[in-house]
């Protein structure tokens, strides 16, 4: 039995405007929580549904980040199509948008208009450059921030070319930025009966995010270089190649950990070792001591040794491909992936909310949308008659399609 609490925003509705990943993102950590999600498409879709790869027409991409939602396709261009979405917003809680500045305007969407037909709406924007008029028309890839952020120049190895995350890692942080603001903003409404406009700007969640990196040069004049997998704070605290070609990583955040290592490796003459006694001087050190390791943990298989590290307590685990994860234990004894029913591909998997609420994890309500596959029913419940739904139609003002 689903517990009370395990969705806590249960009858709070969001008019979603956003596309790609910072906003549907956000939109879809909400919905898990409970909210009704309305994604506002334009003509042509979410810009990812065009994105590979595909499932029979539809993309993988824009399936992990849309489910809970329900899918309308509305021409904001026209009049009528900006009606609806005034009629939405007397009965919404939140809109949240992702466009380049100044197009939320133009298209009458704006917070002045939505605040003016709905007084304790919650507005949230998430921008590329937000907090300064410099950049301010500037679009903000997510590529583009990783470069601007000063990431990609601090990861990958010594000398080697800027490497980026493999997935879009500072859209993510917005999106939960965004979400956690939005939710804070529905408490404040709750207590006060007033609304709030939220603007999350994705170049300050990437220097936020990043936190000690950013923090280590402004504190102490000092440019944090590429290590690879290593830490620039801790030694050893990296990946180490073993005897069959596969890695595993370790950390010793403290000296208690530093010497159930040594002991796991049969190297216990290095914890008296002064060059190695504390982390300051490991750190101080590194170049001397990764190598007396990487020697060591080339006499045995990644397994073994993870296995034995593991009994001494040590911070350890292998380096998996994508498709190990599904079948590490924990994954699978946690049921951290789910299926759930998807009109034209059956049962299709997901990811869980990655928390327990009430002892419950927050399953997937509905799956990610089909184009335009609520645009009947939501008008329906908007008061829209049958005609007036096949006028908008003709019009190009609305598209919708009839599920299976």
């Amino acid at each position: 039995m689903v517990s009370s609490c395990n969705k806590p925003l249960n009858g709070v509705r969001i008019i979603d405007f956003s596309r790609i990943l910072a906003g549907p993102f956000a939109t879809m950590v909400l919905g898990d929580l409970g909210a009704e999600v309305i994604k506002v498409e334009p003509p042509k879709g979410d810009d990812t549904r065009t994105w590979a790869p595909y499932l029979d027409g539809e993309s993988v991409y824009f399936m992990s980040t849309n489910r809970n939602k329900r899918s309308i396709v509305i021409n904001l261009k026209k009049p009528e199509g900006r009606e609806i979405i005034y009629r939405l917003v007397k009965n919404s809680d939140v809109v949240i948008e992702n466009f380049r500045e100044g197009v939320a305007k133009r298209l009458g969407i704006d917070y002045d208009t939505i605040h003016n037909i709905k007084k304790d709406i919650i507005y949230c924007s998430i921008r590329g450059f937000g907090f300064s008029k410099v950049y301010r028309d500037k679009g903000g890839a997510d590529i583009v921030i990783q470069a601007m952020s000063g990431l990609m120049d601090a990861t990958g190895v010594e000398d080697g070319e800027p490497v980026r995350v493999a997935f879009a890692l500072f859209d993510i942080f917005a999106g939960m930025i965004a979400a956690t603001s939005i939710a804070s903003a529905l408490y404040n409404k709750k207590a006060t009966g007033k609304g709030s406009i939220i603007e999350v700007s994705l170049y300050d969640a990437a220097l936020f995010s990043m936190s000690y990196i950013p923090l280590i040069y402004l504190m102490t004049g000092k440019k944090p270089r590429k290590m690879g997998s290593a830490h620039p704070s801790l030694a050893p605290y990296q990946a180490f190649k073993c005897r069959d070609g596969r890695y595993l990583v370790v950390g010793a955040f403290n000296d208690a950990m530093w010497m159930n290592i040594c002991r796991a490796l049969e190297l216990k003459e290095l914890i008296d070792d002064p060059r190695f006694r504390t982390n300051k001087d490991r750190v101080r050190n590194r170049d001397v001591l990764i190598p007396i390791l990487a020697e060591k943990f080339r006499e045995r298989d990644c397994r073994e040794w993870v296995e034995i590290l593991d009994k001494y307590g040590v911070t350890v685990g292998p380096v998996y491909s994508i498709d190990e994860v599904f079948k590490d234990p924990y994954v699978t004894d946690a049921n951290i992936v789910v299926e759930i029913p998807h009109p034209l591909l059956g049962m299709i998997k997901q990811i869980l909310y990655p928390a327990s609420i009430c002892g419950e994890r927050p399953e997937p309500s509905h799956h990610p949308p089909l184009m335009g596959e609520n645009t009947f029913e939501i008008l329906a419940e908007l008061g829209y008659t049958e005609d007036e739904i096949k006028q908008l139609i003709d019009k190009d003002v609305v598209y919708g399609i009839k599920t299976p």
